[in-house]
Formats: structure tokens, C-alpha cells, sequence
């Protein structure tokens, strides 16, 4: 099979977006040459997280102005040919929480086909902190915002499949806990992701999925990403090379463990990283989860520099994920399977 267009174009170092309908928006202030090719327009992405801070407002998991938040995101990507669907699943807040009862959440996934086998994932969360005068413009927001971005950017112009393996879009609900309870693992956050990973795990079609790319805080003005620690190796190497490429180095700042969306993936063997900025603004972290996590803390060249980072190391990652043996893999799930059914 031959290599997808833009893989050919980054192995030449120049790395380009696949198959973009879409307009190109230089790289500013940070970056070189080879990120001044990639095409993302952060003044655009900026206008979509605008509209989610400004015009829809808190984004709290079960509530109407989420919905509002999914309308908008299958306006901006439907008509360029993305196929959407929508996850539901059910979580009750644990006892403590202001909300009560059963609350109903969903996850938003758009896909677009490939020649080949395997989906890669690339990943957000859209759910606001349940916690009165929060707005999430970072958390929540900013990630968001640079999905919907890099959706444009991969659509075809003639909407037909890309060589390679499908890309999946998939922006999860009730990823933060419900206030004032603490975050726990199993009881009080990553509702919509637990809920995907167990359901694609029974099904097998967890397999299918080659690679996933999460990002979360990542609209920050002075953006430094985490690499989690706990991300797969091969997945942060590709990150850091690609980085140096573009320049981005300074924007990679650190590996801490840090809890999020892609655990229940990697807990089940799917290759997985993290990119967060955990220092908003600084290493206390003062603006996370707090009424000053506003758009005034955040700015479009942080989108871009992370638009533009996810998009030159796609390539890399789709390369990377076809060497991987799919046989052990499957030899895990298929223990997996047996263990329940004993």
C-alpha cells in the first residue's frame, strides 16, 4: 500500500496537513519554516473557543448548554464530510456532590474512513468543572477548540478516504469530577472515557484503535506541555522528534504523572499520550479549576503550537503505529475475555 501524501511530505521535512479544504495560517512567534507549512488557522480556532466561553458559557456534563456545544461542533465539521456519533452513558454523582441523581453523558465521535485497517485517535475533552462561575476557557475549552481546528485541516476537499488508517475525532464528556468531591479514579472523573474504553474492550473493537493522541489545558499563554509520564513510549518519542523539528522545544516542558482521558485507554493496552499543560500559569497550577481559567489567560498562538505539533507528528504516528505487532495485543484482549467469562 502506499504511504498517505502527507506522510510522504513529512519524510522530505515538509510536513503539510492531509488532503486540507482549508485555508493556511502561518506559525507566529514561535516555530520555523517547517511549521510555517503546517496548515492551522489559530485565529480560527480562537473564534471556536470564543464562541464556547462567550456565547455558550459553562459546559457542565447533562446540561443544555453542552448540547449546545455538540451542535456547534457537528455545524463547523458535518458539512466537510465528517461522520459523527454520539455516545450515551449514565453516571450519578457520588454522595457529597452538589448534583444528584442519575446523569446522562455523551461522548461526541467523528470519523473519517481510511484505506486501510485501524483507526488513530486524536482526543479532547469538552465537559466544564462542575463548580459555580467556572467557564473552562482552558480546561475544557482550548482543546476543544483545537480538535474542531484539526478537523478542518484533515477533511478532503472530495471527501473520500484517506490512504491509511481511519482518523477518529472524539471529544469526551464528564471527564471532571463533580464539585466538591475529589477526583477519584473509579467513582468521580473520566465518566465518558471509562465508559468507551469498557464498552470498545467487550465488544473487541478496542483493537482497532492503533494509536491515541489526547490534549487537555493546551490554550495556556505561556504553554509548556507535559508529556505524561505514563504515556507510551514510542507515542512521546514521535511527540518530542517532531517538536525539534518545528521548533517547539520550549514548549515541551516536563513528564509528570498526571491523571486523564487516556488512562482507561492504556490500561487497556491501546498506545496512548497525554499532552497537558498542568502549570497555568505557573507551577502552582492557580488558575486550574478556578473562575480565573478565563480567555484573557489563554491565546491562538497556544492553539497553533499545539494544532501544529499534533499534525506534523500524525504521520510519524501513523508510520509508527503500522511497525507495531498486533498480535500481542490481541493475545492480551483475548486473555482479557477469557478471565470475565471464568
Amino acid at each position: 500500500m502506499p504511504l498517505p501524501q502527507f506522510l510522504l511530505l513529512t519524510l522530505a521535512l515538509v510536513p503539510l496537513a492531509c488532503g486540507s479544504s482549508t485555508s493556511q495560517t502561518p506559525a507566529t512567534g514561535s516555530g520555523n519554516a517547517a511549521s510555517a507549512k503546517i496548515a492551522f488557522d489559530e485565529e480560527r480556532a480562537w473564534k471556536d473557543l470564543e464562541y464556547l466561553v462567550n456565547t455558550i458559557g459553562r459546559r457542565r456534563i447533562g446540561t443544555s448548554e453542552l448540547q449546545l456545544s455538540r451542535e456547534y461542533i457537528r455545524k463547523q465539521l458535518e458539512p466537510l464530510g465528517w461522520v459523527f456519533e454520539e455516545d450515551n452513558f449514565e453516571c450519578k454523582p457520588p454522595e457529597g456532590a452538589r448534583r444528584k441523581g442519575t446523569i446522562t453523558g455523551t461522548n461526541l465521535l467523528a470519523r473519517w474512513p481510511g484505506s486501510a485497517k485501524g483507526e488513530v485517535w486524536l482526543a479532547s475533552h469538552y465537559d466544564t468543572f462542575d463548580r459555580p462561575k467556572f467557564i473552562g476557557a482552558n480546561d475544557g475549552g482550548s482543546s476543544t477548540a483545537v480538535l474542531i481546528e484539526i478537523g478542518r485541516q484533515l477533511a478532503r476537499a472530495d471527501k473520500k478516504a484517506v490512504e491509511g488508517p481511519a482518523i477518529t475525532l472524539v471529544w469526551f464528556d464528564g471527564e471532571e469530577p463533580f464539585y466538591p468531591v475529589p477526583w477519584d479514579d473509579y467513582t468521580n472523573s473520566t465518566f465518558g472515557s471509562r465508559h468507551l474504553a469498557k464498552k470498545l474492550d467487550e465488544s473487541g473493537k478496542i483493537l482497532d484503535i492503533q494509536a491515541l493522541i489526547l490534549m487537555d489545558l493546551v490554550g495556556d499563554k505561556q504553554l509548556g506541555l507535559e508529556i505524561e509520564k505514563l504515556s507510551t513510549d514510542w507515542l512521546g518519542g514521535v511527540i518530542r522528534d517532531t517538536a525539534r523539528k518545528l521548533n517547539y522545544e520550549k514548549h515541551i516542558v516536563g513528564n509528570k504523572e498526571i491523571k486523564d482521558d487516556h488512562r482507561p485507554f492504556l490500561a487497556l493496552d491501546v498506545p496512548s499520550i497525554d499532552l497537558i499543560d498542568f502549570k497555568y500559569p505557573n507551577s502552582f497550577n492557580e488558575y486550574w479549576h478556578t473562575a480565573d481559567d478565563q480567555l484573557e489567560h489563554c491565546s491562538a498562538k497556544s492553539l497553533g503550537v499545539t494544532g501544529r505539533l499534533v499534525l506534523g507528528a500524525l504521520p510519524a504516528v501513523i508510520a509508527e503505529a503500522a511497525k507495531q505487532d498486533p498480535k500481542y495485543r490481541r493475545q492480551v484482549w483475548e486473555r482479557r475475555r477469557q478471565e470475565k467469562e471464568d
